[in-house]
């Protein structure tokens, strides 16, 4: 293929809109990342988080949203329910894995493994051919991951992180996908809100079940404030995606949103003190060409 060919690829199936829409939701997800990463209670703030943002976006539903809606078929709750389920579980895997490890770790390992596992459910479960763009991207994220996780002074690296990342990863590809199907059936409006109250609930269960009730209620009271803002962003930040993948093609979507891990290194290194600044991103960069190489091969 040309290059002139790959632009003409490109203009056809991701309009301008969607790359802005994506570029910005890829910087709005590192900083609600780093929000999360700061907190004492990870997983308890991003609750209170997705609560807040619940309760904002519940009264345009019904006022909003809902009336337009057309009488749905099963399978489309069934769609919701698998992109709140596997969001929820992404919800907790990372709330988790960022009470271990440092932001400029969880974060790029996460996010660019992704669409490899992406790529890999569609060459075992679909017969899909993967191209020699498609292996040079594979190879940079590799490379990438590898210079990101590699332990250096000021770091947090220990194997236990790094596979929780990457299994991390493994439920933002899963969730990506259930998403897409989704939209066949709802507009990203209606699709946000009902799988965050899926992905609320789940991410609720967790908490009451590793933790005391009280504790929970407690730490959410006490950051109202900040889980609130953060809470906002993120649902704006996703339903941004949202817009987006309703666009143009999923692993398009994936690939321009990971702009995010260089933002990542970034904020690890300025506002948490974390270590291999340089390294790390360089890793991030490999990790972001790696997946536009799969995107767009």
């Amino acid at each position: 293929m040309t290059a002139a060919s790959r632009g003409d690829k490109l203009a056809s199936v991701m309009p301008v809109s969607a790359i802005l829409l994506i570029v910005a939701s890829g910087f709005i997800l590192s900083v609600w990342n780093l929000f999360v990463k700061k907190a004492e209670d990870p997983s308890a703030f991003f609750l209170g988080a997705t609560f807040f943002a619940l309760a904002l976006y519940t009264p345009a539903f019904i006022m909003l949203i809902a009336p337009r809606l057309a009488p749905p078929p099963p399978a489309a709750f069934a769609a919701v329910a698998a992109a709140g389920l596997t969001e929820g579980l992404y919800f907790v895997l990372l709330t988790y894995t960022y009470r271990r490890g440092d932001l400029s770790l969880v974060y790029p390992v996460s996010r660019g493994s992704a669409p490899v596992f992406i790529l890999a459910g569609g060459a075992l479960f679909l017969t899909e051919r993967v191209t020699p763009w498609g292996g040079v991207g594979i190879a940079l994220i590799v490379v990438g991951i590898a210079a990101v996780a590699w332990p250096g002074r000021g770091t947090r690296v220990t194997f236990g992180t790094v596979a929780l990342s990457v299994l991390t990863g493994a439920a933002i590809a899963v969730h990506h996908v259930c998403y897409k199907w989704a939209l066949a059936f709802w507009t990203p409006y209606a699709a946000i809100y009902m799988a965050w109250l899926v992905a609320a609930a789940t991410l609720a269960f967790y908490c009451v079940v590793t933790r005391p009730f009280f504790r929970i209620a407690h730490y959410i009271f006490d950051h109202a404030l900040a889980a609130g803002a953060v809470g906002v962003v993120a649902m704006a930040g996703f339903l941004c995606a949202l817009v987006a993948l309703d666009m143009t093609l999923v692993s398009y979507v994936g690939a321009a949103r990971n702009v995010g891990v260089i933002f990542s290194v970034l904020f690890g290194a300025q506002f948490l003190g974390e270590g291999a600044k340089w390294r790390r991103l360089a890793g991030a960069a490999a990790i972001t060409a790696g997946v536009v190489a799969m995107a767009f091969a």
